[in-house]
């Protein structure tokens, strides 16, 4: 986007520089302010002060010792002097502070010094970045090695990992003491170096065995050979190691394990031959226990390996290898063998959005336990990723595996469909499941994973809650949703997706007073596609940015020369209204194309309002900054009306078009039509009713009051060509019966 320049661009009309500075410093979510050389403060923005529970006219003044503990105003304290005394700044220092609801919040801090025009030291300014999710992803991250190293090198082992692809490996501080390497001396990983050290007499049968191991022959090992220490003599090592990676060829690609120093051991072994045997049975049993704690730690790390560690299932990867596994048997078996399960989590993104991630890991683990009990011992369960699950059912003898996987999806159904706890609240989800069947719809695991999944979406796509078959018929719907997921993606590229204008009516006064941007698409073979079908898609994509904001870009050019008292007004979605750079992309897009922010109204629905009220008000009160108009689209239809009314200033209301068509029929929906006109008009706001196509239903809205109109009965939505007639018709009536 180009730059704007705020001071001197047509489209700000009499709106100050300083107003607008102040607009855009409110809507930035990081903490912005300003103190003077004794550390008050005589600037802050919104987000400093909310963090404290406060408004920001009640820091004006203060200090960091009136708003925090005694020792963090303290260090505050002494930075900012610091930086007033020195003239040099802090540059994204790492601090915290601690939230009005008693949350750490890490910030990476910048303080520079303010200065006068005559260069004196007058203050300084103020930056805090929120950066608390990255700090706990640290943390978790040095926890979870820490444990993985505590486990193994606390039996006494020196770990290593060799990555034989790029010839990189790690080796512990156990490793390293045992030979009398330093812990930050560098180490040749490649074999030779190894093999120099190797004691000659055993060097010819390690080279042997090594080259078993890494060829893949080998699925564990356990090699004992003399090594030479620092100081130039030998030592006696039990190596134990287990490829966990592979290469296409079934050659080893990386493999890790543990050493241990036996010199000891070996020693007692010589003496044993001339001692008694009860010597050697002590001896033996010493050995045989570092052989168990060598094996305890490698079956500790395979789990870490190979388990989902939020759920405790397994992962991915095991659930790839047992279904091989099972479908390599199934020639075995003639029959159908086994079925497969994907099992996905319906209405949990609501669930993250609503009440945050924590309480969908809640939900992931109580999941995963009910599947688990569920199950049979012989069945697989394991945690794909995100909200999926997948189960490999083995069919027993003379058990069809159709009917199993049918009754146990059916239990699954019933059992997720159960609230679920949080805390003193409860939630609900449910669960779409798609089977397929080995060897039936495939005889490798990759086609039977790809079937049991398309299976899963059209129980979705016809409602829900629900399991269904793996079909032929599919696949061909696969390809064609792929097919136009690449359309919709070109479209928006290519910008064929054009904005459509549908009037908006001034019912008091008969007269026509703006248009709502609405998008369209023509599909070059399969024509007009509506947009309840292809928005969903460009939602999906990613791409609802930048097919809204140059359907936006492309209307202000169309409607810059109808007369100025018609409006535009334009839905966005929630995804917007999380951008803290909303406005200004607005306020740019309004700029290039000369076009005032007063003739500019933005929709937004109820649902895109709930997942955080304080997010979507200091996004509308940014917007409304700079002159652009809000309007509560869908009223009626979404959460908290009432509360959304009170807590957030719109500039209209939009009553659904379900009310509005359902009110001949239907005496409840004219109630709630005349309910909403009369609270509209408590509040001083206007109403605009959606979807009007008869003339009776016209009369009816007048009657009750309502000021604005849509609907077909003026006019369906119509290309640029057409709107910009009907606009040059400033005087156009309403149609009469």
């Amino acid at each position: 986007m180009p730059e704007i320049d705020l001071l001197t661009t047509s489209t700000l009309g009499r709106a100050s520089p300083e107003y607008l500075l102040r607009a855009l410093v409110d809507s930035v979510p990081d903490y912005l302010f300003v103190k003077d050389t004794k550390s008050r403060f005589v600037v802050a923005n919104p987000a400093v002060a909310e963090d404290l529970g406060l408004m920001v006219s009640d820091l004006i003044g203060k200090t960091d010792f009136d708003l925090h503990p005694r020792k963090l105003a303290e260090k505050f304290f002494a930075d900012e002097q610091a930086v007033v005394e020195s003239g040099k700044p802090i540059i994204d220092m790492e601090e915290f502070v601690v939230t009005r609801s008693g949350q750490t919040k890490w910030l990476a801090t910048s303080k520079l010094p303010l200065r006068n025009a005559g260069g004196e030291i007058t203050g300084l300014v103020g930056v805090c970045r929120d950066i608390t999710a990255r700090k706990l992803a640290e943390q978790a991250l040095a926890e979870s090695e820490s444990r993985w190293n505590f486990a193994l090198e606390g039996a006494g082992q020196g770990v290593w990992d060799h990555n034989l692809r790029n010839g990189t490996a790690y080796f512990s501080a156990t490793w390293r003491k045992m030979r009398g390497i330093g812990l930050d001396e560098p180490v040749d990983p490649s074999r030779e170096a190894w093999l120099e050290r190797v004691h000659p007499d055993d060097r010819m049968r390690l080279i042997a065995e090594t080259n078993q191991q890494n060829s893949g022959e080998l699925s564990q090992n356990a090699f004992e050979y003399r090594e030479r220490h620092r100081d130039g003599h030998y030592i006696w090592i039990l190596s134990r190691g287990r490829p966990v990676e592979f290469n296409p060829d079934g050659s080893v690609a990386r493999i890790i394990g543990t050493d241990t120093d036996i010199s000891g051991l070996k020693i007692a072994e010589a003496r044993a031959a001339e001692e008694k045997e009860e010597v050697y049975r002590k001896h033996l049993a010493a050995l045989e226990k570092a052989h168990e704690a060598t094996e305890a730690a490698h079956r500790l790390a395979e789990s870490l390996a190979r388990h989902d560690p939020l759920t405790g299932l397994p992962n991915r990867r095991v659930f790839a290898e047992t279904l091989d596994r099972v479908v390599k048997t199934a020639p075995r078996r003639g029959a159908a063998s086994c079925a497969v399960m994907i099992v996905d989590l319906d209405r949990f993104k609501p669930i993250n959005d609503i009440n945050g991630h924590a309480a969908g890991d809640t939900v992931l683990r109580e999941i995963a336990a009910r599947l688990g009990l569920l199950t049979r011992c012989g069945d697989t369960v394991a945690r794909l990723g995100g909200d999926e699950f997948g189960i490999v059912v083995e069919a027993t003898a003379g058990e069809s595996p159709a009917e199993a996987a049918s009754a146990l999806a059916m239990r699954i159904i019933e059992s997720v469909g159960r609230p679920v706890s949080i805390g003193d609240r409860s939630v609900e989800v449910g669960a779409s499941i798609g089977i397929a069947i080995c060897p039936d719809d495939g005889s490798d695991a990759e086609t039977l994973l790809r079937a049991a999944d398309m299976a899963m979406y059209r129980a979705k796509d016809e409602g829900r809650g629900a399991f269904r078959f793996f079909a032929q018929d599919m696949e061909n719907a696969l390809r064609e949703r792929i097919t136009l997921e690449q359309d919709v993606r070109q479209a928006v590229l290519e910008r064929a997706i054009e904005p459509y204008y549908q009037p908006l009516m001034l019912l008091t006064e008969n007269r026509l007073v703006g248009f709502e941007i609405l998008a369209r698409w023509t599909h070059p073979t399969r024509g007009k596609i509506g947009p309840d079908v292809f928005i969903p898609i460009v939602e999906k994509l990613g791409l609802i940015a930048d097919m809204t904001y140059d359907l936006l870009r492309r209307a202000c050019r169309d409607a810059k020369h109808w007369s100025s008292d018609i409006t535009l007004s334009l839905n966005i979605s929630p995804l917007h209204l999380c951008d803290p750079m909303l406005p200004v992309k607005l306020l740019g897009i309004l700029s290039e194309a000369d076009f005032p922010p007063g003739r500019l109204e933005i929709e937004v629905t109820e649902t895109s309002l709930i997942a955080d009220v304080d997010v979507a008000r200091a996004a509308l009160v940014a917007i409304q900054g700079v002159g652009i108009k809000i309007a509560l689209d869908d009223f009626g239809t979404g959460y908290s009306s009432l509360y959304n009314l009170s807590e957030l200033h719109f500039d209209k209301i939009k009553i659904d078009r379900s009310f509005i068509s359902s009110m001949q029929s239907n005496p409840g929906s004219a109630k709630i039509v005349g309910s909403v006109i009369s609270l509209a008009n408590s509040l001083g706001l206007p109403v605009i009713a959606e979807g009007i196509e008869e003339w009776q239903e016209l009369q009816e809205i007048i009657r009750r009051g309502g000021e604005y109109g849509q609907g077909y009965y003026f006019g369906k939505a119509m290309p640029a060509v057409e709107a910009s007639e009907m606009a040059r018709g400033a005087n156009s009536k309403l149609k009469r019966a």
